[in-house]
This record gives C-alpha cells, sequence and structure tokens, in this order.
C-alpha cells in the first residue's frame, strides 16, 4: 500500500513539473495605442500599435459609414471603402511588438472613420483602442513616439502622463492637454481652461475613480495629432501596516533574589529534613518523605531489646519524616 502511494505522489510531481513547463504565457499588453493623426488628403496615413509579448500577430478592422470591415485581410472582392485610396494599403509588421496599418494617399472621405486592430498570441487577444480617422486640409502632423497606454495610481500619490513627440521637420512642437468624461475624442474639453500646455500633465487624485486625459500635439505650420486617450484609475491608498513590538514574557525574564528559591525548585529537589522527637502539629507541618533514617541516641539503645530498635526503625519508615514515633518504655535494671 505505501508503495502504491508513493507512485501516485510521484506521478502528481511529475504532472506538476509538466503541467508547469507548458504554462501559457501571460496575455499581451498594449504598451502604445494607436494616435489620431490630421492627415493632408493623399498624404500616406500610418497608424501604430505596440504590445508586449511573443508570437504576436494583428487583425485590423474599420468601421466606416455603419459597417465593420476587416482591412487586414482583403480578398479578390473589393470592399467599398478601398476606391478612396490612390495608393497602397495594407498591415504591416515592424519588428516583434510593433504592428501598422497604412494607407498611401488616403483619401477625404474617409474622414471620421474608426480603425483597431486585435493582436493575439495563439492564447490571448487583446483590442486597441479605436481611433479617429482624420482627413482635411492640415499640414503634415507629428508623430507622438510614446505615451502611457494606461496609469494606476493610489489616491493622493502623483501622476504623470508624458507625451514625447516629433516634428515632422524642424517646426516648433505645442502641446495642450484634454480630458474626456466619457472615454471619446469628440467629448473632450481643455483642462484648466487651455492652461496645460507643457508636454506632460499632472493628473488630479485627490478622488477615486478613472478619469480620461488626451493630448493634442500641433507643429508651428499647423500640422496635429491627438494623442490616445490615457485612462487614469485612483485606487483608495493601502492602510499602512506597522509592526508590532515584540513582547517580554516576564516569566522568562523574572528573577530571583539571591538566598531564595522558587517554588518548583523547592518542589523538584526535597530536601533532607531532621528528625524530630517532637510531634507535629497537623496544621502547620507539610509531610515530607526522607530518606534518612532515624538516628538513636547510643546510651538509649543500649538498654533496649532488639525488637524495640526494630519497631522503632519501623514506626520511622512508615509514618515518614516528622511522622509520630513509638516510644517504648525502658525496663528496670535488677
Amino acid at each position: 500500500m505505501r508503495r502504491f502511494i508513493s507512485a501516485v505522489i510521484g506521478v502528481l510531481l511529475l504532472l506538476s513539473l509538466v503541467g508547469a513547463g507548458t504554462a501559457a504565457p501571460d496575455a499581451p499588453e498594449i504598451t502604445l495605442q494607436p494616435q489620431s493623426p490630421c492627415y493632408p488628403e493623399y498624404s500616406v496615413a500610418m497608424y501604430t500599435v505596440k504590445a508586449s509579448g511573443t508570437n504576436l500577430s494583428a487583425t485590423w478592422y474599420m468601421e466606416w459609414q455603419g459597417q465593420t470591415y476587416t482591412i487586414s485581410a482583403v480578398g479578390d472582392t473589393q470592399q467599398p471603402w478601398e476606391g478612396y485610396t490612390s495608393g497602397s494599403y495594407g498591415a504591416r509588421q515592424l519588428d516583434e511588438n510593433t504592428f501598422v496599418y497604412v494607407f498611401e494617399g488616403i483619401g477625404r472621405e474617409l474622414d471620421g472613420a474608426y480603425i483597431w486592430c486585435v493582436l493575439e498570441d495563439g492564447h490571448y487577444d487583446v483590442t486597441s483602442q479605436k481611433t479617429r480617422i482624420t482627413v482635411g486640409d492640415y499640414g503634415s502632423p507629428p508623430i507622438i513616439l510614446e505615451i502611457p497606454a494606461e496609469l494606476t495610481v493610489e489616491q493622493g500619490a502623483e501622476a504623470e502622463i508624458r507625451c514625447i513627440a516629433q516634428s515632422p521637420g524642424e517646426q516648433q512642437l505645442s502641446f495642450l492637454w484634454y480630458e474626456t468624461t466619457t472615454g471619446r475624442m469628440e467629448d473632450m474639453q481643455a483642462i484648466n481652461r487651455g492652461e496645460e500646455t507643457a508636454d506632460y500633465l499632472l493628473c488630479d487624485t485627490s478622488q477615486i475613480g478613472t478619469r480620461n486625459y488626451l493630448c493634442m500635439v500641433e507643429t508651428s505650420e499647423g500640422g496635429r495629432i491627438y494623442s490616445s486617450i490615457v485612462p487614469v484609475t485612483v485606487t483608495e491608498k493601502a492602510p499602512e501596516t506597522t509592526q508590532a513590538p515584540e513582547e517580554t514574557n516576564p516569566e522568562t525574564y523574572a528573577t530571583v533574589p539571591t538566598g531564595e528559591t522558587t517554588p518548583e525548585t523547592t518542589a523538584s529537589t526535597p530536601e533532607t529534613q531532621p528528625i524530630s522527637t517532637t510531634e507535629p502539629t497537623a496544621s502547620t507541618t507539610t509531610p515530607t518523605t526522607s530518606t534518612t533514617e532515624p538516628q538513636v541516641d547510643e546510651a538509649d539503645s543500649a538498654g533496649l531489646p532488639w525488637w524495640g530498635l526494630t519497631l522503632i526503625g519501623a514506626g520511622g519508615v512508615g509514618a515518614g519524616i516528622g511522622a509520630a514515633f513509638i516510644l517504648i518504655p525502658r525496663k528496670p535494671k535488677v
């Protein structure tokens, strides 16, 4: 039976090790959402998504005039939106974690459409934000290189969103931060009446909940791009934990004055009591066992017969230390 149980445990351990070695990887996380540049008509429009993970692939979608199209898998049949691009178009993968959709010559008719992608690694999938396609009379837009996909901070902690952008030429860049209560770019409002114009925003974390921010970056020649929406979630501050001081056990560190003995010592180490010839009182004397045999005066013992000595010894042993003695009267000498 023991061998059987040991074999079962061994098999279970082996299975757990095999399972740990073949566990699915973590789900991919988007690190850069697609931005919303404002493109001049017939320019090259690019939409980029970056994510963490391995073995990633992307499927791109577009919502246009109330219909949703899978634009990364264009077949032999032409989709209606394809007529409003003057050049080639399609999905590109720049590296293992960077995915781009390109319209080479985007038409004004696609203004107002939304584009997004779904990333998958064979185990999980994650969907990017929908970003608005904007086409019109604009200058060449700047490029946003980095901006957080989202932030989560504790209440009262500092939360900073930094937007790193690049100009298409030698043009100067300006920044303006917005907030949207619905999470849609169409409902955005400038923060502090347009006073937030740095390349970073210090978010208000005084209230628990989620607020949505975005940044507009503009060139000195009128090129413009709107960032992805950055949700900032403020959570309740975790209570501070304080370590309780170690308590001292009074029994461990109790001291005994010199010359005194503790009750435990007295109880565990019996002392030899001297034999008393007086009968102890029951209310004041506690009987204790003695290993010392009663002592008899030689002068008295000389006048006692042998059986008297025997009775005295037996009485002392049977009654214990301090027990009543049997006194035998002497015979008068003839």
